[in-house]
């Protein structure tokens, strides 16, 4: 008798701690593959600005910015299941993407569940890691050691931004903490994604007796906004003393920045003391970046952040009294 093929729907899960290239390697997934994906995202904080990011896709990603997955999320990771369940045109895989904090075990239990099962089935679990900060990542944060631990794949990734000693040490160190797992180096996120998604590895027995995992101590997340256009040169000032010079304690910033005489909005990204900035679309003159670090004073933020707005003509005219 032929043997029954499976209907339900692959779901690849992808974590890596905070801006290791999680969403750099989906995106290198929707570029590189024929089929149709659904992207599930998940951001630790409530301003969504990984969804944006994403290429291609529009109704068949779903942003989740309500908290972590692993904390908080699990009916909205069913909410969102089941909206890709329900569509006409089903996706061929769904790729489940972590916060950068996430303890994957409550998230896979999820997907587990019976419910789930019926119609999605988890085919394997990729972590990506910054091959600049392996070591330092995994003493400083349990939330990274257990993604490591438990995947089926290890993206070591950024390798162009380090030595050759440091990426064979990185490796090393991978290879302690998951020595089943595969480890591929690779540039900006550009892996097989046809054998990511043919792979079939994933082993629900892994999450047996596991313990919770708690968050970093200390980590927190806010957003800082702005109405009105932002002084290019203040915005350069507040970048480097509240953001490059941190980086032990600002471990991720991203969003969107409005700047003072740039039609353009700019996607900014940093990483401890390494950032991009990229135009991105046209600007309104707003800006919006979340933070995400340990130990931080939030209203000194705030007030810095504040400052670097352009002042309102009328702000500056003499009262004639």
């Amino acid at each position: 008798m032929p043997e029954r093929t499976d209907e339900r729907i692959p779901v690849i899960v992808v974590g890596g701690f905070l801006g290791a290239g999680k969403t750099t390697l989906v995106n290198h997934l929707i570029r590189s593959l024929p089929h149709r994906l659904g992207v599930i995202v998940n951001e630790f904080g409530q301003a969504g600005v990984d969804g944006a990011l994403i290429e291609r896709l529009q109704d068949d990603v779903m942003e989740l910015t309500a908290g972590c997955l692993c904390c908080t999320g699990r009916d909205d990771l069913l909410r969102a299941l089941v909206g890709i369940a329900m569509r006409g045109q089903k996706p061929d895989a769904v790729v489940v993407e972590l916060s950068g904090v996430a303890d994957p075990t409550p998230v896979l239990t999820t997907l587990l569940e019976r419910s789930v099962r019926a119609a999605f089935r988890v085919t394997t679990l990729v972590a990506v890691v910054d091959a600049r900060h392996v070591l330092r990542t995994l003493q400083d944060h349990p939330e990274a050691a257990r993604q490591l631990a438990y995947a089926n794949v290890v993206v070591l990734n950024k390798t162009d931004l380090a030595d050759p000693a440091r990426l064979d040490h990185a490796e090393a160190v991978l290879r302690a903490v998951n020595p089943l797992g595969r480890v591929v180096r690779v540039e900006q996120g550009q892996m097989d994604a046809g054998a990511l998604l043919s792979r079939d590895d994933f082993d629900p027995r892994v999450l047996e007796d596991a313990a919770p995992v708690q968050h970093t101590p200390g980590l927190m997340t806010f957003t800082l906004k702005a109405d009105a256009p932002l002084d290019p040169y203040a915005w350069q000032r507040f970048m480097t003393s509240f953001i490059l010079s941190r980086p032990a304690e600002v471990l991720r910033v991203k969003g969107f920045l409005g700047l003072h005489g740039y039609p353009q909005r700019v996607l900014f990204q940093a990483v401890r003391d390494l950032f991009t900035a990229d135009a991105w679309d046209d600007s309104d003159g707003r800006s919006e970046l979340v933070v995400i670090g340990r130990g931080l004073d939030r209203a000194e933020y705030e007030a810095a952040f504040a400052a670097c707005q352009v002042p309102d003509p009328a702000d500056l005219i003499p009262d004639p009294a």
